[in-house]
């Protein structure tokens, strides 16, 4: 992904004394029916979420089914293959990010990934391909839910704003600090097993009408114990919690996407698109077609 500046092609140099983790690339890609990517060299440690769709992700020796709301992380200096479903293709967001990068060296805002491009001869940037292996994880999960989070602000401050290198090094530094938790980390004991089962099958079906019954269903209860754990551990009934969800993601698209209006109302569930401006001006003060206006989309 390029930035909208000036920025320095790496030259053949020695290693570099200092340095840290640093930002390099946060994009959205939406596949073709059935379309197969391979990418040989990434020489980054990144992170991949399905918003939504499905197909298959390589890496190393492993290979995952992906769907909605699976996240991804790839170790560095990894290679990846993407194959796509040929009826509903994943549309995926990702972020990358150099373990260590010297402060000496002005940071490229972009990764390498092939084998001609000269960044992979960039001695500013180095890692550690044995630190993790590739893994996947759900929005279950709360580091992999919170890197995605984070990997899709990264996506919007790429889109609209010009790189900035001391920002991109503290949200590494955010993201790697989630990404340690990883393997540690153990269902959250404050919110029901029920709730964070019913939590989760709406993130994964959010372009899905999803009635209060068939919510609870993903919680192996009855509607009305899912009312009331929605209003205990969340303020709000099932059907607020869910539009509050649907208008969140819609927001993320809007700033980021690229994608017309009502396609982005489709993706999160609203099909009358003058519904979805209705409920999103009531929301934000603005109607969808002009909340991102101006703004540079990938």
């Amino acid at each position: 992904m390029s930035s909208r500046g000036e920025v320095r092609e790496p030259t053949e140099q020695t290693a570099q004394s200092g340095g840290g983790a640093v930002v390099v690339g946060a994009n959205w890609y939406r596949f073709r029916p059935g379309e197969y990517l391979l990418n040989p060299h990434v020489m980054s440690v990144s992170f991949v979420w399905v918003v939504r769709g499905g197909g298959s992700i390589r890496s190393g020796n492993k290979s995952f089914r992906a769907g909605p709301n699976h996240i991804f992380r790839l170790p560095w200096h990894h290679q990846v293959e993407y194959q796509a479903d040929a009826q509903n293709p994943f549309r995926i967001g990702t972020l990358h990010i150099v373990p260590n990068h010297a402060t000496e060296t002005p940071v490229v805002p972009r990764v390498a990934h092939l084998a001609e491009d000269p960044l992979l001869n960039d001695k500013a940037r180095t890692g550690d391909p044995k630190e993790f292996a590739p893994a996947m994880a759900s929005y279950r999960s709360g580091p992999a839910r919170r890197i995605a989070d984070l990997g899709r602000f990264a996506v919007e401050r790429f889109t609209d704003a010009p790189y900035d290198e001391t920002s991109a090094r503290a949200l590494a530094t955010v993201v790697l600090a989630e990404n340690r938790l990883w393997g540690e980390w153990k269902p959250n004991p404050t919110l029901p097993v029920a709730l964070e089962e019913m939590m989760a099958y709406a993130r994964n079906n959010i372009s899905s009408p999803l009635s209060v019954s068939e919510v609870a269903r993903a919680g192996d209860c009855s509607a009305t114990t899912a009312q009331r754990l929605f209003n205990t551990h969340t303020g709000v009934s099932i059907r607020i919690w869910i539009r509050q969800l649907r208008l969140q993601e819609a927001v993320h698209l809007l700033r980021s996407s690229g994608l017309r209006v009502n396609e982005i109302g489709e993706l999160v569930g609203f099909d009358d698109p003058l519904y979805f401006s209705r409920v999103f001006r009531e929301e934000y003060g603005t109607a969808p077609s002009r909340f991102a206006l101006g703004e540079l989309r990938p």
